[in-house]
């Protein structure tokens, strides 16, 4: 499989994770929609995102719940719940982890946080090749 090949494959399972954010999300589903096997799609996932597919879609998922929190005053609960997490103590570790604060002191004080945002992978290598033939 070629770059570009693994460029567009990777854009339809980013697609496919965005539009889906709020709905389980397993490996065979991702697969499916990348037309490979599931362990090919985890590999060439982390090999051109850096990330694995569940890290990928968990860091996204907390984005979506921080930003609700901040902007809707959803209570926290509903927050873990909405955004496909197992448990309310799951969502405060995986939130506390990421931004370092918990939701419930988050959605009180409205700090800034450092959110997650993923590269655009075709553009990453544009970026990449446009150096590779100047630079070459």
């Amino acid at each position: 499989m070629d770059t570009w090949s693994k460029i567009e494959t990777i854009e339809k399972m980013q697609n496919y994770i965005e539009k889906c954010i709020l709905e389980p999300i397993s490996l065979h589903m991702l697969a499916k929609e990348a037309g490979y096997s599931p362990w090919y799609t985890a590999r060439i996932f982390k090999e051109l995102t850096g990330k694995a597919p569940f890290l990928y879609i968990r860091l996204l998922r907390l984005n979506v719940a921080a930003e609700k929190l901040r902007n809707d005053n959803i209570k926290v609960n509903h927050a873990a719940f909405d955004f496909v997490f197992d448990s309310y103590e799951g969502f405060t570790r995986a939130f506390s982890k990421q931004f370092g604060i918990t939701p419930k002191q988050y959605s009180k004080t409205k700090p800034e946080i450092k959110f997650f945002i993923p590269e655009e992978i075709r553009g990453y290598y544009l970026e990449i090749k446009k150096e590779w033939i100047i630079y070459g």
